[in-house]
């Protein structure tokens, strides 16, 4: 029996079976789609203690770049990645929109560092090291991330360099902050260091 199609029911990873059909042709595709969709319900059905978010964004990923890297490792990870941009950058036009209304980047910029401390907290799943929280830089080093966790606990921990993309690009979306990320735990580093400083000349 074909697995059940939960990936074309996901807001965030349905568009990436466009991407395959344009890489690899309808037919490809949809086995590829079919075969994403049958590891994700296993990983699923294996990691049910996972949070809301990793079973939403990590294990999605996970699913799709362990059926592609079966048939295409050297572009499995990045086409997905580059996925993940594109979806952050969609997210990052609507963070611009918002943060377009007169007085909203400089409320936001006075709640960002209580903002940073609970995406980042350790009920969340994070450990973490606060850098800065001064009126110029908001300042945090992710030392741990639950995402990249349940990669590793899938067996794929490349797989939430997708999540990050998605990340980094969406936070550049921000009118009057300047969002920097140069390492990632997803990637190797040691932290993943988020830097936001307040530019009223960023527009």
């Amino acid at each position: 029996m074909a697995a059940k199609d939960i990936l074309s029911r996901s807001p965030v990873y349905k568009g990436f079976r466009k991407t395959l059909v344009q890489q690899y042709g309808a037919e490809k595709a949809a086995a590829l789609w079919q075969d994403a969709n049958a590891r994700l319900a296993a990983m699923a059905a294996a990691h049910r203690t996972l949070g809301r978010d990793c079973r939403m964004m990590l294990l999605p990923a996970a699913a799709l770049y362990a059926a592609l890297k079966e048939q295409d490792p050297v572009k499995a990870l990045p086409l997905l990645r580059d996925y993940g941009t594109a979806v952050g950058g969609r997210i990052a036009r609507m963070m611009h929109a918002v943060t377009s209304v007169p007085g909203v980047p400089k409320l936001l910029w006075r709640n960002m560092p209580a903002l940073m401390r609970t995406m980042s907290s350790p009920e969340k799943g994070y450990s973490r090291v606060i850098v800065s929280e001064t009126e110029e830089l908001v300042g945090v080093d992710i030392i741990a991330c639950p995402l990249h966790d349940a990669a590793v606990a899938v067996g794929l921990p490349e797989a939430a360099q997708v999540v990050c993309a998605m990340d980094k690009a969406y936070m550049t979306g921000f009118r009057h902050i300047v969002y920097t990320r140069s390492t990632s735990v997803a990637e190797g580093a040691a932290c993943c260091d988020y830097r936001l400083r307040y530019d009223r000349s960023k527009k």
